[in-house]
C-alpha cells in the first residue's frame, strides 16, 4: 500500500519524485521506499519527530497508507510529548478513535489529510465479480449474511472481516487482524467452504482504515479450502489485483465485490 500511494502521489504532483516524501513507522515500508523517495524512519510513538520531518520538507497533504499493529500501543510502548498529547485525547483504542485524533492533530498543523480513495481510486473495488467461477445461491446467501455481520462488527470499532458458513459466523476479526481470523475461520469449516466477507464501518472516515485485501490474503483463503472472497464495494480496495484474479481463477476460489452504498 505505501509503494502503490507513492507511485499515485509522483505520478500527479507537479515536481514528481521531489515533492513527495514518507513517514515510515514500519521497517517493511521503509526498505520499499527509500531507494525511491526521501524517507524519514521513526518509531510508532514519536508524533513530534514525525511532523517535525513534514514541516521541514515543506509538506501540506497527508495520505496514511498501509497497516499498523496496534498491540505495541496497548503494551507500554513509549512516547514522545506529542504522542502522549495525542493519547490524552482519545475516548478509547479502537482504530478509527486513533487515526481520528492523529488526523485531527495534523491539521492543527495546518496539513490536509487526503482520502485514501481518492489517491488509490483505481483500486476500489466495483460491484462484480472479479473471477471466472460465480458465487452459489447457497454462497450469495451467506455473503449478504456475512456483510450485514461484518458491517456490524466494523460499527463497533472491533474489526472488517467475518468468516462465514451456512450462515454462522465462524470467525471474526478483532486485534489479531484480517489473516489470523481467516485461519481461525478456516480451520473450523473444515475445508468443507466458506466465505470471507470485508467491509467498512458504517460513515467510516475514508482517510484512513480502508479495508484492503491482496494476494496473502487471497493464499490463506486458498489453502484455507474456503470458496469466496468477498469484499464491499464502493468501500475497500483490492491489490495485487491481476496476481490475486489468476491465483483464485486457479484454485476455482471465487472474488466479487457486493453491496456497494
Amino acid at each position: 500500500m505505501p509503494l502503490l500511494v507513492v507511485e499515485e502521489a509522483i505520478a500527479r504532483h507537479p515536481e514528481g519524485v521531489a515533492g513527495v516524501f514518507a513517514v515510515c513507522v514500519t521497517e517493511d515500508a521503509a526498505r520499499r521506499l527509500k531507494d525511491r523517495i526521501l524517507v524519514e524512519r521513526v518509531g510508532l510513538g514519536q508524533a513530534g519527530r514525525a511532523i517535525k520531518f513534514l514541516k521541514k520538507n515543506g509538506g501540506k497533504y497527508c495520505v496514511f497508507a498501509g497497516k499498523v499493529e496496534k498491540a505495541p500501543v496497548l503494551a507500554g510502548l513509549k512516547f514522545d510529548a506529542r504522542a502522549v498529547k495525542i493519547l490524552a485525547r482519545v475516548r478509547d483504542f479502537t482504530d478509527n478513535e486513533l487515526m481520528a485524533q492523529l488526523v485531527r492533530e495534523l491539521e492543527n498543523e495546518g496539513f490536509e489529510v487526503l482520502p485514501q480513495t481518492d489517491i488509490l481510486e483505481r483500486y476500489v473495488v466495483r460491484p462484480r465479480v472479479y473471477t471466472k467461477r460465480k458465487p452459489t445461491k447457497k454462497e450469495y446467501e451467506d455473503i449478504l449474511f456475512g456483510l450485514e455481520k461484518a458491517r456490524g462488527l466494523a460499527s463497533l470499532g472491533i474489526g472488517q472481516t467475518v468468516v462465514v458458513r451456512n450462515k454462522a459466523v465462524l470467525a471474526a476479526e478483532a486485534l489479531e487482524g484480517t489473516d489470523e481470523a481467516v485461519r481461525r475461520g478456516a480451520k473450523l469449516a473444515d475445508g468443507k467452504g466458506g466465505v470471507v466477507v470485508k467491509a467498512m464501518k458504517p460513515g467510516q472516515d475514508r482517510r484512513f482504515d480502508i479495508p484492503t485485501v491482496g494476494l496473502a490474503t487471497l493464499r490463506l483463503v486458498l489453502s484455507g479450502g474456503l470458496k469466496v472472497l468477498a469484499l464491499e464495494a464502493g468501500s475497500s480496495f483490492l491489490i495485487d489485483r491481476e496476481e490475486v484474479i489468476t491465483a483464485a481463477d486457479g484454485g476455482k476460489i471465487t472474488v466479487v465485490g457486493v453491496g456497494e452504498r
